[in-house]
């Protein structure tokens, strides 16, 4: 530069312009066949798909897809509060991230409104949501862990989340030997609940054939370079009728969060082929996905 720019200290302040208008962001939505909802850490650099995570706080961010393997962020203004562990609900136009025990939505992918949920059950307390699963246009099924009053254990409990946040009745998940603080991540598909846990360089598969029914071990799956590294967040999805793909992410004992990871599946949740990195706009932390959003 030829003339040299007087410094000055100025406050900037960012406003919302999405390139695309609020029609186009919901036909986004509602053709989506996949939409996630996850975590993105602002505070330090992302180096070769690697970040250091820390205690940096995380803000919420929400991705879709048609394949399960290529996504890109909805471009959208999110809501600027601390989010660990969302999920994202899309119905009759309004969008809604859920974490913890907090609510935001909005319908003009602006704006957002707030809700303060208490997830308290006459068996358990303390419940925090762990997924939000689609289900008709106003109701969506949210499971919670929670800790059961009588033993003091951690639970999993699930139930009809209305729009109006409320869930009438809650009913407790039959996870047998499954230690519900070992479930590192869940997915609904076909009415069939799949939950996992991590032993050693192995992901192991369970499955419930309905909500109602007791899970069971299905499958069990070998990580590549899960050696002292945790899987922090894990889903399934289908990519045809006898085809998955196992979504996850590793963070390693330094607390370096790695670009997530997939690899395919056959019917008997056998690996098929090698292990592959995801493409995404961003390095994921926590996330969930879920099938496509209805109108």
């Amino acid at each position: 530069m030829s003339t040299l720019l007087p410094r000055r200290n100025q406050t900037v302040h960012l406003k919302y312009r999405s390139a695309q208008t609020t029609a186009e962001l919901r036909k986004t939505l509602r053709q989506a066949r996949y939409l996630q909802a996850g975590t993105q850490n602002t505070a330090t650099p992302v180096f070769q798909n690697r970040q250091q995570r820390g205690d940096a706080t995380t803000y919420g961010r929400i991705s879709t897809s048609q394949d399960g393997r290529i996504w890109t962020k909805l471009p959208i203004s999110y809501p600027h509060v601390q989010l660990s562990r969302p999920s994202v609900w899309y119905a009759n136009g309004r969008l809604t991230l859920i974490d913890g025990q907090d609510r935001y939505w909005t319908t003009n992918f602006k704006d957002w409104q707030h809700q303060r949920l208490n997830f308290n059950g006459a068996d358990f307390k303390q419940g925090r949501v762990q997924a939000v699963f689609p289900g008709t246009t106003r109701s969506a099924v949210v499971v919670v862990r929670g800790i059961d009053r009588q033993s003091s254990r951690a639970k999993l409990y699930y139930g009809q989340l209305t729009k109006t946040g409320r869930v009438k009745a809650w009913h407790a998940l039959q996870l047998g030997k499954l230690p519900a603080r070992q479930v590192a991540g869940m997915s609904l598909i076909d009415q069939h609940l799949y939950l996992f846990r991590q032993c050693g360089t192995q992901l192991a598969i369970y499955r419930a054939n309905r909500l109602t029914r007791p899970v069971r071990l299905v499958g069990r799956v070998k990580l590549n370079h899960a050696q002292s590294q945790r899987v922090t967040a894990v889903n399934l999805i289908p990519t045809t009728k006898h085809r998955y793909r196992l979504i996850f992410d590793l963070t390693t004992a330094e607390k370096v969060q790695k670009q997530p990871r997939y690899r395919l599946l056959d019917r008997r949740f056998k690996a098929v082929g090698q292990q592959h990195l995801l493409v995404t706009d961003y390095l994921w932390s926590q996330f969930q996905i879920s099938l496509r959003g209805s109108e």
